[in-house]
């Protein structure tokens, strides 16, 4: 088993390394040639491939992502999957795409300068709106991190494959549970690591990449207000020409660090 994890995550890493910085300098790691940017050394003899601006780290003889894999005992195992609510990151191969943070708006997760993060409370009811710090946290299993009666959950719109989370309903509480579009759905084919890896599983294979593809927000003219959706790569969407290839890293917070509301 650990053997096959090792060839998987070669495979992935080799297929996803960004070519050399132009007029980069080979540097040597042992008798090996290497560039810098494509690859990290290891006590001058280990190369390790370099994914999406991470490097991956050696181990039994393997190179392995700390952000879905540990090593003990020179042997690759799996992160546990997460427990805790958590928060998103957005990391591409370019520089512009790294480590930007998924937000919640309008019932899309999107990353970019121009993609919103909205929130709203109303005091009503002895709702204290000061104790949430308004991020986009989502919890295990498909919840967002909202305390609005009904509640909220992420899912895959299986139609397109686009991110997204479902609004939050008026009227009847003991309606919402038959009536929320999208609940259905709710966590499905994803696995996410506590701090690692937000992984989305097809039908034939598990996938550690995501597509943020670029729409142009109301009102704005075509190229401007950019922001930048997040969609899982099924084959219909691997044929777009406007997105940016990247992973999603989750990170462990605090319940509150969520919202009472996402709009």
């Amino acid at each position: 088993m650990a053997v096959k994890r090792i060839v998987a995550v070669l495979a992935i890493a080799t297929s996803f390394l960004a070519t050399s910085v132009l007029g980069e300098e080979q540097a040597k790691c042992g008798q090996a040639s290497y560039y810098p940017s494509e690859y990290a050394c290891y006590d001058n003899k280990t190369l390790c491939p370099i994914t999406f601006s991470l490097p991956t780290k050696p181990c039994g003889g393997g190179c392995y992502s700390p952000e879905q894999y540990s090593c003990e005992d020179e042997t690759i195992k799996d992160l546990p999957e997460a427990t805790s609510p958590f928060t998103l990151t957005f990391s591409g191969v370019r520089k512009t795409f790294q480590n930007l943070n998924v937000k919640a708006c309008g019932r899309y997760l999107a990353v970019g300068a121009n993609a919103r993060e909205c929130h709203a409370c109303t005091a009503a009811g002895g709702t204290n709106c000061g104790t949430y710090q308004n991020s986009t946290v989502l919890l295990p299993g498909g919840q967002m991190a909202s305390d609005v009666p009904g509640h909220q959950y992420w899912y895959i719109n299986p139609t397109d494959g686009i991110l997204r989370y479902t609004e939050a309903l008026a009227g009847n509480a003991s309606l919402w549970n038959a009536t929320i579009p999208g609940k259905e759905f709710a966590g499905q084919n994803v696995k996410v690591y506590e701090n690692g890896l937000f992984t989305w599983t097809r039908e034939d294979a598990t996938t550690h990449w995501w597509m943020a593809c670029l729409v142009t927000l109301p009102g704005g003219a075509v190229g401007t207000a950019r922001s930048w959706r997040i969609y899982a790569p099924t084959y219909v969407n691997m044929e777009r020409g406007d997105c940016e290839l990247g992973r999603i890293f989750s990170k462990a917070v605090d319940r509150k660090a969520g919202v009472y509301k996402y709009p």
